[in-house]
């Protein structure tokens, strides 16, 4: 947050916490690099340095609890850093990242009571698996849309705030999901889609309409309906996109988010009433979850669909990557931290996917012949198969196939 005095850093901080248990950063630290091995040869002066990839990211510091019951919080915190597996640790300068405890120092001094220092070191989570292929990596991608997915219904209730409120305000919210709704109605209609898909979809949407004004009436009392209204609209969204082929769905999916951009600023808001900026928060947090829930869709649709060329993958790692980061700059603040790291994932897995699926694809080379050729002959010149001659018509937008250009993109295999 700027004024004219200055950044106020006190509001901008995140409340430090590992899964869940808070606790006080007094200064923390953070330690990465490069894994490179140095190799040396007798009689050279000049080593040979080989870059293995990116060292583990460690994060350490000084944190502590402090209390009348600084005892109670020394234990859960204790038992949180023991436990297995790793965990979401919000660090409050950058906010949430997930990684496991490595080590913890506990310290208590006999002047100061109520207080309970730790010293900290935690490694950042890596791969789901030391034998990782490109199906396995496929398959945790889908896990971790699965997860963004949970992680949109159980944020939603918790950034409205309705109970008290008048029905414009409330109305923001229904009105909002009601709109994403009826997008997936629209969109099953103009896309290509499996029949009976789009069929029980006809028929699902109607309900899930009505049903949001009572459930979202009662959004800020956890574990009402307004979680599972929230994942079924979600679930909509992701079932009419997997029911496409890949391409139509990414087109699908990003015109559904287009639909429901994020509003950084609300125009005026200097000057609106109280209950007016809750209402216009609450539009953005459902639009927010609708967006999120698209974007899930179109990960999902980039997981199944195929690539012929290195530049078709770089190119799709680089949207998804472009897409995906501009949510993570939306996403702020200490309640959004699952959701945070939810989005992290689900972008950290698909890139992951795509960047190993790319080396397993051909470059694209240009091509130049003394003369004009049909593709055929070019097809056999290059590949010794003439059948992928409409390869490289497709591929150079050529209209007649027996005048091919003489420069011309294609395949290296």
């Amino acid at each position: 947050m700027a004024s004219a005095e200055g950044r106020d850093w006190l509001k901008t901080l995140w409340p430090a916490s590992y899964k869940g248990v808070p606790f006080y950063f007094e200064q923390d630290r953070e330690k990465g690099g490069r894994s490179n091995v140095i190799h040396e040869f007798p009689n050279r002066d000049d080593p040979f340095v080989e870059d293995l990839g990116e060292a583990p990211r460690f994060y350490s510091g000084s944190a502590y609890v402090h209390g009348d019951n600084a005892d109670a919080l020394a234990n859960g915190l204790k038992a949180a850093l023991a436990a297995r597996g790793a965990g979401t640790l919000v660090v409050p300068y950058f906010g949430p990242v997930a990684v496991h405890c490595q080590t913890f120092e506990r310290v208590t001094e006999r002047d100061r009571m109520g207080y309970v220092a730790f010293e900290l070191e935690f490694v950042r989570k890596g791969a789901s698996s030391g034998i990782v292929s490109v199906p396995l990596l496929q398959n945790v991608a889908f896990l971790a849309a699965d997860g963004l997915a949970n992680a949109i219904a159980q944020a939603l209730p918790t950034s409205i705030s309705v109970l008290g409120m008048p029905d414009s305000t409330v109305s923001a919210v229904t009105d909002t999901l009601s709109e994403g709704a009826s997008a997936v109605d629209v969109m099953r209609q103009s896309y290509p889609i499996d029949p009976a898909v789009s069929s029980r979809l006809r028929d699902a949407i109607p309900p899930l309409i009505d049903g949001f004004s009572a459930a979202i009436s009662n959004a800020a009392v956890p574990g009402t309906a307004a979680v599972s209204a929230v994942g079924d609209l979600v679930d909509v969204i992701r079932r009419a996109a997997d029911a496409m082929p890949p391409a139509s769905a990414v087109r699908a999916s990003l015109e559904l988010a287009a639909a429901f951009p994020s509003v950084t600023t609300i125009a005026g808001a200097g000057y609106l009433s109280p209950t007016s900026k809750v209402t216009a928060a609450n539009a953005a947090a459902a639009a927010r979850a609708v967006r999120l829930a698209a974007l899930v869709a179109y990960a999902e649709a980039v997981l199944r669909s195929t690539f012929s060329s290195r530049p078709d993958g770089v190119t799709a790692r680089g949207e998804i990557a472009e897409r995906f980061d501009n949510e993570l700059y939306e996403t702020d603040g200490a309640e959004n931290a699952a959701l945070f790291v939810a989005v992290e994932d689900l972008r950290g897995k698909v890139i992951e996917w795509l960047t190993r699926t790319i080396v397993n694809l051909a470059p694209v080379i240009t091509v130049e012949s003394a003369r004009q050729r049909p593709s055929l002959v070019l097809a056999w010149r290059l590949y010794a198969d003439p059948m992928r001659g409409d390869e490289l018509v497709a591929r150079n937008n050529v209209r007649n196939p027996f005048f091919m250009p003489r420069v011309i993109a294609a395949l290296s295999r």
